[in-house]
């Protein structure tokens, strides 16, 4: 046996037993009256040895609970093996400073059976007494006796630790559980459930132990019960980890869905000693991903019915998905990879504008915008316009793109007619004027005074058919380049045929100059044109002493030009009606330059102002 000098090996031992300083129990009582019967003593005990003191967990004869460690005689002789019988302790040197007092009188006879634990240490002894000397100590049959009862009251203080440990461990256990969000169950090997945590109770509102067993049956769904049920079966039988989702009634009488899975316990030969459960709810999560199939669903069957063609590309801009109408349209295989059917619909003089375009819009992340066409499943072909925004993760990284491909094939048509017809028009009024250009020119031969009145007219109707071209409605193709390329230049082109002579200018135009796009030229030039034919009807240009300034301000971001006319007729205030031209001048301002336009109508002549986006005329 191992001890350490000071008992604190006996001490650690018994602080794990915990049964120093209990109440009395009765079998510990038994096994002392026993004792003291076998061995025909006065007095028996079930003696602790702490290092400090002598415990007493069950005595007989001795009437004290415990004693002091100098009175002990199990403390001295506690590391000695086996059974000690000790005839008369008189005799024995070890213990002749002893005070061996007790309730029945002086002791003489002392034999003990160590109580060791599992580890070899020695922490008490079952002990019987006398008061008086035995010479012949114990019988055979007594020592056997004593060694018996000495392992059962050993392992009675086995059975309290382990009885303890469980009870805590259960205790603990059940803490655990209570205060967990999901409710927790336990089953026997056989399925029959013998506990469920409180939240269980909470949840279904049943009283405590009555879902026990199989009374839990009741809980579920009726069109959920047996499939649940032959799943737990099927678990029960072949060791399998039970998961099922199943609806349990809630205590406000709704079934909700709740998310059932078990494991079972394995004892050391492999064999199922219980199975541990959880439901959680997840009746939220649940009614969410019905939300988002039943919203899924409904989206689907617009992009089917939808006549235009929805898609969707990865973040790389390969094409994941096409709505059916794509199909429909090119008559390719859905079963054929997404990209291929697109490569194969669009013409082949088409395809390097399109993957440009593509790439462009993939490497900036801006929105994609293309017109192309696309073959139909007859052979035929039709203009679609493309379109595509980025859809950004809440990081702003791009998970996919979201495309829609509409049919414009009449709209490019009724553009084209249009355009055509426009064309015509203009092709029409330049033949006019060049038709009175020739007039002015006949009718001055005859008579050589009027020839350079006939050339300067001449030249303003040159001048004003280089403007109608710039001011009339014009598409891509038929958009003229301008030929000035800055603002200063576009007006002195377009206000050339307005002037009187080259010593006196009817028209200024100062300030700094800015460059000005194609785009930005038209719609420039139709409000510039408008606002000298306003000039040249009603105001400074309709009287020879009438003249017109234009600055330009560049201010920030933006530039303005103000108009100023001086030395026409006299104004008594704003126009009670405006013009076509002059809407169509407000709403070019606003709409295809991003601007506005603010007049003024002073006495002495019109102020007006046009504020444009310098980033407009870029375009």
């Amino acid at each position: 046996m191992s001890e350490s000098a000071d008992g604190s090996a006996q001490f650690d031992a018994l602080a794990r037993y915990d049964v120093v300083d209990t109440a009395a129990e009765p079998a510990f009582d038994d096994v002392v009256a026993l004792a003291a019967r076998i061995c025909e003593a006065p007095m028996a005990s079930i003696s602790l040895v702490d290092g400090r003191r002598q415990w007493f967990k069950s005595q007989i004869g001795l009437g004290v609970a415990e004693t002091a460690i100098d009175v002990s005689v199990c403390a001295r002789i506690l590391d000695q093996p086996g059974i000690s019988v000790l005839p008369d302790l008189t005799l024995d040197p070890r213990f002749s400073d002893l005070r061996r007092d007790t309730a029945l009188g002086r002791l003489r006879f002392y034999a003990g059976c160590p109580l060791v634990t599992a580890d070899g240490i020695a922490i008490g002894a079952l002990a019987v007494l006398d008061v008086q000397p035995r010479p012949d100590g114990l019988s055979d049959l007594q020592v056997m006796t004593l060694e018996v009862l000495g392992r059962q009251v050993m392992q009675l203080i086995e059975n309290r630790r382990v009885l303890r440990e469980r009870n805590e461990s259960e205790s603990q256990f059940r803490v655990l559980t209570d205060s967990m969000p999901q409710m927790i169950w336990t089953t026997r090997p056989d399925g029959f459930h013998d506990f469920y945590n409180e939240r269980w109770y909470e949840f279904t509102g049943m009283p405590h132990g009555s879902t026990d067993g199989e009374g839990w049956n009741g809980m579920f769904h009726p069109d959920d019960r047996e499939r649940a049920f032959a799943a737990f079966r099927h678990c029960l039988a072949t060791g399998d980890l039970y998961e099922i989702e199943y609806r349990l009634r809630h205590h406000s009488g709704e079934y909700r869905w709740v998310l059932g899975r078990a494991v079972p316990l394995r004892d050391a030969a492999g064999q199922i000693s219980r199975w541990f459960g959880t439901c959680t709810d997840i009746h939220a999560i649940k009614r969410t991903e019905t939300a988002l199939a039943d919203s899924e669903e409904r989206f689907r069957t617009l992009i089917e019915v939808a006549p235009q063609v929805v898609w969707f590309a990865g973040p790389d801009g390969a094409i994941t998905y096409s709505s059916p109408h794509w199909y429909d349209y090119t008559g390719c295989d859905p079963a054929q990879g997404i990209d291929e059917t697109w490569a194969q619909a669009v013409p082949a003089e088409h395809r390097g504008r399109l993957e440009a375009a593509w790439a462009t819009a993939l490497g900036a992340g801006d929105a994609y915008e293309i017109e192309i066409p696309f073959r139909r499943r007859d052979g035929a072909f039709r203009w679609f316009l493309v379109r595509a925004q980025p859809v950004r993760d809440r990081a702003g990284r791009i998970e996919r793109w979201a495309g829609i491909s509409i049919d414009i094939h009449e709209r490019r048509q009724a553009e084209e007619a249009g355009d055509l017809l426009a064309r015509e028009l203009a092709h029409r009024i330049k033949n006019i004027f060049a038709v009175i250009a020739s007039l002015v020119a006949v009718s001055a031969r005859g008579d050589p005074a009027v020839r350079p009145y006939a050339d300067a007219l001449r030249q303003r109707l040159s001048t004003l058919a280089l403007a109608h071209d710039y001011v009339r409605p014009h598409s891509e193709a038929s958009r003229p380049e301008p030929l000035a390329v800055t603002i200063h230049g576009l007006l002195a082109t377009l206000l050339d045929a307005y002037r009187d002579g080259e010593d006196e200018p009817r028209i200024a135009i100062t300030g700094p100059d800015h460059p000005i796009g194609a785009r930005a030229a038209t719609a420039m030039a139709l409000i510039v044109h408008e606002q000298a034919t306003n000039a040249m009807k009603y105001g400074a240009l309709s009287l020879d002493g009438g003249r017109v300034g234009i600055e330009t301000r560049i201010m920030a971001e933006t530039i303005e030009i103000h108009w100023r006319e001086s030395g026409g007729p006299p104004i008594t205030g704003a126009p009670t009606r405006r013009g076509f031209g002059t809407v169509l001048a407000e709403r070019s301002a606003s709409g295809q330059l991003g601007g506005e336009m603010r007049h003024d109508w002073k006495p002495e002549g019109l102020r007006s102002v046009l504020a444009v986006p310098l980033a407009s005329l870029r375009d």
